[in-house]
């Protein structure tokens, strides 16, 4: 009976063994003992964190913004897919009215964008009740950038997982562009900016061809920008526009969200149905 126990006994502690061996021989311990803590420094030099939290910026819905030249404004759009054709609105506003002059676009985790977007809300009204006037673009700049950097250090937090786009609407029309991105580093783009996920260098190549950037009329360059997402978000599907019923559910239930800011009209939002078809004659 001993010998049979103690054999029993021997079989267990292997049992138990053997499972961990190949647990710890699957994993890097250099690799977990840096990765665990956000403020822990890689050997490599990096925070692990923010290198997914910059990953994950760049996987939200594509917003395109394109300040038009000859001071005619700013047109910002992004594409919103919802689950099912049942829903009008998931409840996360693609851009935000700051000021009269500033709208916030935001994509990647869309949780963490209502939070930034409502923290560049709160900053603008308190600016304005202190000091009577729209806060500068500069301190609204450098509040958020101090927002995002804050939570790459914050024991017990995560970054931000989202990225910003600013869109400022200067005195006589002319438009400038700001990215914000996890780690908080203030970006200026010249031209048309891009963030999100989708064909960037495809669209960026076909909206430097059409020239959409010194369009006379703002409606014209809206409809150009629509038409080039419409088709490359399709053949990205692989599906032309006769096919998109039959076979694919959620891009039927998907929409464009355009915003418009210019001094004449101050600033326009509306949806534009994914499907041509579908728009209202």
């Amino acid at each position: 009976m001993k010998p049979s126990m103690s054999l029993f006994h021997n079989l267990s502690y292997l049992l138990l063994i053997i499972p961990i061996q190949i647990i710890f021989a699957n994993t890097d311990p250099i690799e977990g003992r840096y990765s665990f803590s956000l403020t822990t420094f890689h050997p490599s030099g990096k925070l692990p964190q923010l290198d997914h939290a910059t990953k994950a910026s760049t996987l939200g819905p594509p917003i395109i913004a394109i300040p038009l030249k000859n001071n005619n404004g700013i047109i910002l759009s992004s594409l919103q897919s919802l689950p099912s054709p049942l829903i009008n609105d998931d409840g996360t506003s693609r851009f935000v009215k700051i000021s009269n002059s500033i709208i916030v676009g935001h994509t990647g985790v869309n949780a963490d964008g209502r939070v930034l977007s409502e923290a560049a809300q709160r900053l603008s009204v308190e600016h304005s009740y202190t000091f009577q006037e729209e806060i500068p673009i500069n301190t609204l700049l450098e509040e958020m950038a101090l927002l995002f950097q804050e939570y790459t250090m914050k024991p017990g937090c995560r970054p931000f997982g989202c990225c910003l786009l600013i869109a400022l609407l200067g005195e006589g029309g002319n438009g400038c562009l700001y990215r914000i991105d996890p780690t908080g580093t203030v970006t200026k783009i010249d031209s048309i900016a891009y963030v999100g996920r989708g064909n960037r260098e495809r669209i960026m190549e076909r909206l430097i061809e059409s020239d959409c950037v010194n369009a006379v009329d703002i409606d014209k360059a809206e409809e150009i920008l629509i038409n080039i997402m419409r088709d490359e978000i399709g053949t990205g599907l692989g599906l032309s526009e006769s096919k998109f019923e039959k076979e694919t559910n959620g891009i039927l239930s998907s929409s464009f969200i355009c915003a418009k800011l210019s001094n004449e009209r101050n600033l326009e939002s509306r949806r534009i149905p994914f499907l041509a078809s579908e728009q209202n004659p």
